[in-house]
């Protein structure tokens, strides 16, 4: 699963790579996002994007799960509607 915001594609890369991080996922598979925000600030991004970071950091998170419902949805149609 990635997701692209074409306008930070290196943001991105380190926020797919924090999200695909087993340390960053609960027990039942979801994510941390808190471990997600925190390894994000460990590598410097809060910094660099000042006061906009937490904005940057939900609307990356919100694009993520919107995209992760699209391919679950798509699957669903696929494996169980047949379409």
């Amino acid at each position: 699963m990635s997701v692209k915001f074409k306008k930070f594609p290196k943001f991105i890369e380190a926020f797919n790579k924090a999200v695909d991080d087993t340390d960053n996922k609960l027990s039942d598979g979801q994510i941390n996002w808190s471990f997600v925000d925190a390894d994000l600030c460990l590598s410097g991004w809060d910094v660099l994007f000042g006061d906009e970071y937490m904005s940057v950091f939900n609307k990356t998170v919100e694009d993520f799960l919107l995209n992760d419902a699209g391919e679950k949805l798509e699957v669903l149609k696929r494996d169980y509607l047949g379409q």
